[in-house]
């Protein structure tokens, strides 16, 4: 696998966790206060994709690493999904 291909994809990734974080504990907060379970949902899914993202790089098996980093990506996703 590309190392330049890890690199883009692997920011496009973090970067829309963030958003999507950052979307969903702003949009859920009621009466000012923040929306725990958003945060707490989203520090989980930047530990996991920090985690694979350093394996990409350093393991033996890096296309095994980017499968793990596409199934951390399906909470991102289905809540898109009911929108559409």
């Amino acid at each position: 696998m590309n190392r330049l291909f890890t690199h883009i994809f692997n920011s496009a990734v973090g970067a829309l966790l963030v958003i999507e974080g950052g979307v969903y504990i702003f949009t859920n907060n009621k009466d000012g206060d923040f929306h725990l379970r958003s945060i707490i949902m989203t520090l989980l899914l930047l530990m996991a994709w920090g985690m694979s993202y350093r394996k990409q790089l350093t393991s033996d098996n890096p296309s095994a690493w980017l499968i793990f980093t596409i199934i951390i990506m399906i909470p991102m996703i289905l809540p898109f999904l009911f929108f559409i």
